[in-house]
């Protein structure tokens, strides 16, 4: 019985392939029916994993560009004075607290805050152990200590007396809760005490020795932890009252930096080169975004993201390879209809459109089921996370690697079109080569097979 393709499709050029197209794709128990279920599996899979590690690439990057301004300031402005500090006595620079009252009345700055930043060695209960603190101004206005007490954990976000407050990972590392009191040394002078110790001869009197080492001293304070800050949404660093740090880091008086929030903190680098260049920002002070200061990982989550993309894009490949065996099988079956049409004077761009459209909606459920697998994936993300970590012991997204505690997850629309797009085309190219060739079919050849 020979198959209804002999239908003359000049009658209907353009309906007719269509017809002819999803009949082919009736569920019939034949060996095609397998491979075209097969290939919409593989562009299914392909789909589904692109969206999901996407959205999860996509979603870190969001997220880790939110916790970077969630602890970090806009931009931070530095003498560019010898001690990378600015020097009230130096005649070269202007005096930083008349810079910060300019700053702070430039309404394109929302805040101008200044810190002391460094090194201190902290101890409990013999640990010790060497963090990196940012001494802040208690003042009411500090914008910077409003945006980093979102992120605390126990305890208050208070700078007024002898305080430290410390990331939940800096506590744990020295064995310190809220509500103890840890000393603190400065870094500078314990370098020094080393330095001094050294020198001392081994050989020496004991007398002698001892009155050296009695001469040698460390720069120390006991500070009470009132505060504990979120270690994977607030940093690295703890922070000190503004004078402490001052006195720790031999300022006399003076800060390492005033730090500025914006209101865009995306043009914040087009923003100061305005204020360096209308002279609101003095020409021996220089300055930075947050951006600028983390630029290397910023990039390095962006390459990671294009990369993982183009390697993904190989699964898509594949399928597409799929979907081009398809093609060929129902080419090659279809064989003697083909030459029939033909002998009708059915055109070649017709027979092509017939099994290009096969595959187009081979590729189109393919894309849809991608899409519904990948959103179904992304619902249950950390959940099966906290599965595979109970029961294999492994983390897939590690915090110290990545700096989340869960794992994010943003569809970008853009992304998403882009994906799918690509899942079709990439099966309509495979489907075109095989379907260029069967409509070239010399009508004898192919009756006579």
């Amino acid at each position: 019985m020979i198959d209804p393709l002999v239908i003359p499709l000049s009658s209907f050029p353009v309906l007719a392939p269509l017809f002819l197209a999803f009949r082919y794709l009736r569920p019939t128990r034949s060996f095609i029916s397998v491979i075209t279920v097969i290939s919409m599996l593989g562009v299914m899979l392909g789909v589904g994993v692109l969206v999901t590690v996407m959205s999860v690439f996509k979603g870190w990057q969001i997220e880790f560009r939110k916790m970077l301004l969630g602890f970090e300031p806009h931009v931070v402005v530095m003498s560019l004075s010898e001690g990378n500090h600015a020097s009230p006595d130096s005649a070269a620079s202007p005096n930083w607290r008349e810079l910060r009252e300019k700053l702070s009345k430039d309404k394109k700055f929302l805040s101008a805050t200044p810190v002391a930043e460094g090194h201190v060695v902290v101890e409990k209960n013999g640990s010790l152990q060497g963090i990196p603190v940012l001494g802040l101004s208690p003042e009411g206005d500090n914008a910077l200590a409003r945006k980093l007490s979102k992120h605390m954990k126990e305890g208050i976000f208070n700078l007024k007396d002898d305080h430290i407050i410390l990331t939940d990972h800096q506590a744990r590392e020295i064995g310190a809760k809220l509500g103890d009191t840890i000393v603190v040394h400065a870094s500078a002078s314990v370098r020094q005490f080393i330095a001094e110790v050294r020198e001392i001869p081994e050989d020496g009197a004991g007398e002698l020795r001892a009155e050296k080492l009695d001469n040698v001293s460390i720069l120390s304070k006991d500070l009470k932890i009132v505060g504990i800050l979120r270690g994977d949404t607030a940093g690295t660093r703890g922070y000190v009252p503004l004078n402490i740090a001052q006195e720790f880091f031999d300022l006399d008086g003076a800060v390492t930096a005033i730090e500025l929030e914006v209101s865009d903190p995306d043009q914040a680098a087009d923003l100061m080169e305005t204020v360096y260049k209308d002279g609101t920002l003095p020409s021996n002070w220089g300055w930075r975004t947050w951006d600028q200061e983390h630029a290397d990982i910023l990039q390095s989550v962006e390459n990671q993201r294009v990369m993982m993309y183009f390697l993904l894009l190989f699964i898509m490949i594949v399928a597409a390879i799929c979907v081009m065996n398809t093609t060929i099988t129902v080419t090659v079956k279809k064989r003697r209809e083909i030459g029939i049409l033909t002998a009708l004077g059915t055109r070649a761009w017709q027979i092509i459109a017939i099994f290009v459209t096969q595959a187009g909606f081979v590729a189109v459920l393919g894309v849809i089921g991608g899409i519904l697998g990948g959103f179904a994936v992304l619902s249950v993300r950390n959940t099966f996370r906290q599965w595979v970590a109970s029961t294999f012991q492994l983390d897939l997204f590690p915090q110290d690697i990545y700096f989340l505690s869960e794992i994010p997850a943003h569809t970008d629309w853009a992304d998403l079109s882009l994906i799918c797009s690509t899942a079709v085309c990439l099966c309509l190219l495979a489907a075109i080569i095989p379907s260029f060739f069967a409509a070239r079919v010399d009508p004898a050849v192919a009756l006579r097979d």
